[in-house]
């Protein structure tokens, strides 16, 4: 028995030792494991564009392997630059530390194992010079698990890299898009644009302008800026489709517009905090200097954009809290919050409109004009078509004697289309013609049409020294349209009226004798405003103030049915009797709202449930 217990011992210890010097591969594994770092797919110099990141992966290799489980630490070394530059007869630097990370530090290499888990090394340009090479020697910094392994510095990983010139993913096109993601690609836009073609982008990520900084040395270029007349015939065939993909442009402080001439799209993007003092370009708005074409209303859709917490300064004219001048287009779902200081034809949303749709957008902040044209949404419109929108926009003129301002539009020419649309802010005009909606109906003959839509801010015309007229109105200013027909429904005017003569509850006045406007059609409004400061008492009303129109030839043709003037300030229906009262409601009896449901009111346009009569 002990014969045979001896010659198993005996053969246990062989096996025993086998085993600890041998692996599977028959190799053995006495030696220590020598460590070392592999980077996957890497040769060469890695350059990467500004502002952009480049991950490798990093694992630990054993040969041979090693008979224990190590965890083992990576790091960063910089006393080996200076070894390797000498070894290798170059001069590189050591990579900032701003320009590279470890997603994590730690790989774990298992028994037995000839290769460890991956950890990830991320590079980018923070703190290099374009173009210059640098060194990065990745090491293994520590090793925990057992002291049978080396790791020379022969084995470190070393890493050549260079910061190359920003360049943006993508083609272009409409299936990839060139693709915007930090302030370097975004500032390629205007190198990627072609003369007679669309180009595509879409934001990836937020850009934030918050440590650029524009100087006279180097100054904000509006992207596809044109200096002259030739130069916007080029530009304006330059078609940019642009999709934020619902990311913000934020802290853009500069001294022109984002766009010079935008044509092609804008959609999904929001503006934020941005701060603009126009001076370039003839035109002046924090989206775009101008928008479209006169060619056709086709070339350019601007839908879903906010401009929110900015700041717009233009001394020129054409001034715009989104675009300073819409040639043509539709402006569709659109939000501008803005302080804006612009001399002639200042709005909250576009300066002037040539043609164009404004539908289901806003405005609020304060416009302070200069001389004229002015309006809480839009300054001034040659023709337009206005929609559901409204503006919550305090308008102060400073000077000039005709101030045209209005609540919503400061100045209407053309044909026009205001339908459900309101104003609640103020307005101030240093000079003449105001309304809480719309400032003045002018310009040759037109067709506009007013209706659903109201007013409820102030209208003040100070007494100053530029004559004794006035022409201010709770919903218009003025109708001075030659041979125009306005008509004005189901509509109202809320606020208080302070001026010196030629005013009005609801339209101001009709100021042009020797061509008069064709007529003007007024059906179920009223007006509640009170007025005061008139200076002349027999030249104001609560429907209309002066009626030049009244001796044109032809005269203009007036008619007034189902309106109700409330009459707190005790004023005349309306100027020397030139709308009839017949078919309508002076007085303050009752409530606003009753009087309106014996008149006939639409009680499927009007919810007269309460003392005053409300838009459905």
């Amino acid at each position: 028995m002990k014969r045979i217990a001896i010659l198993v011992s005996v053969l246990f210890s062989c096996l025993f030792a086998v085993s600890c010097n041998k692996d599977d591969n028959g190799k053995n594994n006495a030696d220590p494991a020598q460590l070392g770092i592999a980077v996957k797919d890497v040769e060469g110099v890695i350059v990467v564009p500004k502002s952009q990141t480049k991950t490798l992966e990093l694992t630990v290799v054993a040969d041979p392997k090693s008979a224990e489980a190590y965890t083992i630490t990576l790091g960063a070394n910089p006393g080996l630059v200076a070894s390797y530059n000498a070894a290798n007869g170059t001069s590189y630097q050591m990579l900032p530390a701003e320009a590279y990370s470890f997603t994590s530090t730690t790989v774990m290499l298992p028994r037995y194992g000839a290769k460890s888990t991956t950890c990830e090394l991320r590079l980018k340009g923070e703190g290099c010079v374009l173009d210059q090479v640098y060194l990065l020697p990745v090491v293994i910094d520590g090793v925990q698990g057992g002291t049978n392994f080396t790791a020379p510095d022969e084995k470190a990983a070393y890493i050549l890299f260079q910061m190359g010139a920003a360049a943006a993913e993508g083609a272009g096109t409409q299936d990839k898009p060139y693709l915007i993601n930090s302030i370097d690609t975004f500032m390629l836009i205007d190198k990627l644009l072609k003369d007679d073609a669309s180009v595509y982008f879409k934001m990836t990520e937020d850009v934030d302008f918050a440590n650029v900084t524009f100087t006279d040395e180097e100054p904000w270029r509006p992207i596809n800026y044109a200096a002259d007349d030739d130069a916007v015939d080029i530009a304006e065939k330059r078609m940019v489709v642009f999709d934020g993909n619902n990311h913000k442009i934020s802290n853009f402080t500069a001294g022109g517009a984002i766009f010079g001439v935008l044509t092609g799209s804008v959609q999904n993007l929001t503006i934020e905090n941005a701060d603009i003092t126009c001076t370039i370009g003839n035109a002046g708005g924090i989206l775009a200097g101008t928008a479209g074409t006169s060619a056709s209303a086709d070339n350019l859709v601007i839908k879903n954009v906010k401009v929110v917490k900015s700041k717009l300064n233009n001394d020129y004219k054409r001034t715009g809290g989104l675009v300073g001048w819409l040639k043509a287009g539709t402006v569709e779902n659109v939000e501008v919050e803005c302080t804006i200081v612009g001399e002639q034809q200042v709005g909250g949303i576009a300066g002037r409109v040539e043609s164009g749709s404004i539908i289901n957008c806003s405005a609020s902040g304060t416009i302070t004009a200069g001389s004229y044209y002015s309006g809480g949404l839009v300054g001034y419109a040659a023709g337009i078509d206005v929609k559901n929108s409204h503006a919550g926009v305090n308008v102060t003129h400073l000077q000039g004697n005709y101030s045209r301002a209005g609540g919503l539009i400061g100045q209407l020419e053309g044909n026009a289309n205001i339908e459900k649309c309101y104003a609640t802010g103020n307005v101030e005009g240093a000079g003449h013609m105001a309304g809480g909606l719309v400032g003045v109906i002018g310009g040759e003959a037109s067709v506009v049409n007013i209706s659903k839509s109201y007013a409820t801010g102030n209208v003040t015309i100070p007494h100053g020294e530029s004559g004794n007229w006035a022409h201010a109105g709770g919903l218009v200013g003025t109708l001075s349209s030659l041979g125009a027909s306005v008509t004005i429904s189901n509509c109202y005017a809320t606020g208080t009226i302070l001026a010196r003569r030629y005013s009005s509850g609801f339209v101001g006045s009709l100021y042009e004798k020797a061509k008069a406007a064709k007529e003007l059609k007024i059906t179920n409004c009223y007006s509640t405003c009170d007025i005061s400061g008139i200076m002349v008492a027999d030249r104001c009303g609560i429907v209309l103030g002066l009626n030049d129109g009244g001796q044109g030839d032809p005269a203009t043709v007036i008619t007034c049915t189902g309106f109700v003037a409330w009459n707190v300030s005790e004023r005349l229906f309306s100027y020397a009797e030139s709308v009839p009262e017949a078919g309508n409601y002076y007085g303050t009896e009752g409530t606003v709202s009753a009087q309106a449901d014996k008149l006939g009111w639409s009680k499927d346009i009007w919810d007269l449930s309460g003392a005053l009569p409300s838009l459905k």
